[in-house]
C-alpha cells in the first residue's frame, strides 16, 4: 500500500487529504495527511496525451517546409524516412518517447500508427513494460480496403486512425470505417486540418473523435457537438505549421477537447508544455480558463474508460502525478506554470517512475524508498 499527500484534485476540486493506492488502484480518499506519504505536494490524475504519432521521433534532421511536404502520405517527409527505417530504430525511438511521457506524468496515449500491421506491431513491442496505458490506431499500409487487412489489423490495434477522408475514395472509406464499428473497435481521422472538409460526410462515418478542425466553420463545429463527438487540439505541432488554433470557440460550441501533442519529430509528447501552450496561445483567440486548459490534459483518459469527470476517484487505476508546488492559492493557476522539474513523483502501472537521469529503477507498489525532499521556496 502507498500513500500520496498534500492538495489532492478530486471530482469536488482541490482538497487537502490523501491518496491510498493497494494493487495499482485507488483504494481511498482522506482528508488526513500521513506523516508517512510516499510524496507530498499539488497530487492530480496523470495527463492524457490524445493525439501522438510517436514513431515520427525517428526524423533527426531539422523539419523544413509546408505541411504537405513534412507529413502528407505517402511522400511526405516522415513517410519516406519511416519507409527507408530499420524496424529496431523505429521501436527505439518509440521507447524513447514511452520514457518522455512516463517521467512528465502522461498516463495514457492514443497514437496514429502507419505502417499497417507491421506498424502496430512494432508499437506494441514499444510499448511493453512502459507503464503508459497504449491505445493503438492503426491504418492500411496503402490507402486502400482490403478486409483481411483490415482484419488483422483490427486484430492487434484498438482501432483505425486515418490521415484525412479526403485521402481515400469514398466507398474505400466507408468500408474502413464500417469494418471498424462492426469490430467494436474506434474510427478516428485528422479533419479540416489544411482545408475545410464536408463534416457530413466525416460525420456519417461515426468517427469517435476528431483531430484538429482549424479550418472548420462554426455550423461544422455545431453538427460536431450536436453529434457528441470529441475534438483533439495539438497547439504546438498547429502553430509550428503556421496555424493558431481557435480552443475558446471550440468550448463556447460545446465541443468536448482533448490536448494532443502529434507529430514527435515536431514537439516532445509532453502534455504539460502543451497544456502550458495552449493557455497561452489562447490569449490570442479571447482567453481559456486555467481549469478548462487542465481538463482539456486529463479528460481523455476519461473518455476511454468512460468515466465523468477529471479528478481522482476511488477505483481509478494508480495513475497519479505528484508536483512540488505550493498547495495553497489558485492550484488550476499554478499547474499552468509548472515545469516538469516540478514533477516530485510519477505513479503509473503500480510503480513510481524516477526523473530522468536518476541511477534508481522503477519502484514497484508497496516497497518504501526516501520521499523526494520538498524544496524551499522563496
Amino acid at each position: 500500500m502507498d500513500v500520496l499527500a498534500g492538495a489532492v484534485l478530486t471530482a469536488d476540486g482541490f482538497v487537502h487529504g490523501s491518496v491510498t493506492i493497494e494493487d495499482g488502484v485507488i483504494a481511498g480518499l482522506s482528508r488526513s495527511i500521513p506523516k508517512d506519504a510516499l510524496a507530498k505536494g499539488v497530487v492530480i490524475p496523470a495527463f492524457s496525451n490524445a493525439h501522438t504519432h510517436l514513431a515520427d521521433a525517428i526524423v533527426q534532421e531539422e523539419v523544413k517546409g509546408s505541411l504537405e511536404d513534412i507529413v502528407a502520405p505517402p511522400r511526405g517527409l516522415k513517410h519516406r524516412v519511416l519507409a527507408g527505417a530499420k524496424d529496431e530504430d523505429v521501436v527505439d525511438a518509440m521507447r524513447g518517447m514511452l520514457r518522455v511521457m512516463a517521467r512528465t506524468g502522461v498516463g495514457s496515449f492514443r497514437d496514429f500508427r502507419e505502417g499497417g500491421l507491421p506498424g502496430v506491431r512494432l508499437l506494441l513491442r514499444a510499448a511493453i513494460g512502459g507503464g503508459v496505458a497504449t491505445t493503438v490506431l492503426g491504418r492500411p499500409a496503402r490507402i486502400e480496403y482490403r478486409r483481411d487487412e483490415v482484419d488483422a489489423i483490427l486484430r492487434g490495434a484498438d482501432g483505425i486512425g486515418i490521415s484525412s477522408v479526403l485521402d481515400w475514395p469514398r466507398d474505400e472509406v466507408e468500408k474502413l470505417a464500417g469494418h471498424a464499428r462492426r469490430a467494436g473497435k474506434a474510427f478516428a481521422t485528422h479533419c479540416s486540418e489544411r482545408v475545410r472538409e464536408d463534416i457530413d460526410g466525416v460525420l456519417d462515418l461515426k468517427p469517435a473523435f476528431l483531430v484538429h478542425m482549424l479550418e472548420a466553420t462554426d455550423a461544422d463545429l455545431e453538427r460536431t457537438a450536436d453529434a457528441g463527438v470529441p475534438v483533439v487540439a495539438c497547439p504546438r505541432s498547429n502553430v509550428f505549421f503556421g496555424k493558431v488554433p481557435d480552443l475558446p470557440r471550440l468550448l463556447r460550441h460545446g465541443l468536448t477537447v482533448h490536448l494532443g501533442t502529434d507529430n514527435a519529430m515536431v514537439n516532445s509528447p509532453s502534455i504539460l508544455r502543451e497544456m502550458e501552450f495552449a493557455y497561452k496561445v489562447s490569449r490570442l483567440r479571447g482567453g481559456l480558463a486555467a481549469r478548462d486548459a487542465l481538463a482539456m490534459s486529463l479528460s481523455a483518459g476519461r473518455a476511454v474508460s468512460g468515466q465523468p469527470g477529471v479528478g481522482i476517484q476511488v477505483g481509478d487505476p494508480a495513475s497519479l502525478v505528484v508536483f512540488d508546488l505550493p498547495s495553497d492559492g489558485d492550484l488550476f493557476t499554478t499547474l499552468l506554470r509548472a515545469a516538469e522539474s516540478d514533477i516530485a513523483l510519477v505513479y503509473l502501472a503500480g510503480r513510481s517512475w524516477p526523473r530522468k537521469g536518476s541511477a534508481e529503477p522503477p519502484r514497484r507498489a508497496g516497497s518504501r524508498r526516501q520521499r523526494p525532499r520538498p524544496r524551499t521556496r522563496r
